[in-house]
């Protein structure tokens, strides 16, 4: 079965989401990488899905009434009629909201799709969604005395409305070595 998921990044304006189609059997640790992917994040910390108030990452412990699973144990099918939240780097603190829309029965994908979307990705270590909406600020300014130096940290201008379907999908494609690659890491 297929399942059409909403991811949106929260506290944004404008909104900063994607309308994704996978597999109802994937686990939530591929989850992670098909958002890392679609979202245009790098994959480069922790991360969590809170269910239920369970928390899910690669770490399976129990501590201070605090109850985790391994994301690589569950599947999202397992959680269709739960609100789902996915925390991506616990420094900056990307907080995400996936909602599982709707189920297509009796059809598979070969491989995960990113069919919409909005909003361009924060970069990564700018400091959370504050950080976040300074950078854009400085970035958009084109007289900012420290816009030059963002350039050079980020590596080009910044449009805030670049999402590119054909790119993220291709990079989806290759999933499972994007996968063996980022846990080997």
């Amino acid at each position: 079965m297929i399942n059409e998921l909403r991811i949106e990044l929260k506290d944004t304006n404008p909104k900063i989401w994607r309308k994704i189609q996978v597999n109802s059997d994937i686990s939530l640790n591929e989850l992670h990488h098909i958002i890392q992917i679609s979202m245009g994040w790098s994959n480069s910390h922790l991360y969590s899905f809170i269910i239920d108030e369970i928390e899910y990452s690669l770490k399976d412990y129990d501590y201070d009434n605090h109850k985790y699973g391994n994301a690589k144990a569950y599947r999202i099918k397992e959680f269709k009629n739960e609100p789902i939240e996915y925390l991506y780097d616990f420094g900056d603190y990307w907080e995400h909201s996936v909602k599982i829309l709707n189920e297509e029965k009796d059809e598979r994908l070969l491989h995960p799709r990113c069919i919409e979307g909005e909003g361009t990705c924060p970069p990564e270590d700018v400091g959370g969604i504050h950080g976040f909406e300074e950078f854009k600020g400085i970035m958009s300014d084109k007289d900012h005395p420290e816009r030059e130096s963002y350039i050079e940290w980020y590596g080009s201008e910044f449009d805030p409305n670049q999402v590119d379907l054909e790119e993220i999908n291709k990079q989806l494609v290759n999933l499972m070595e994007y996968i063996q690659d980022s846990d080997s890491e």
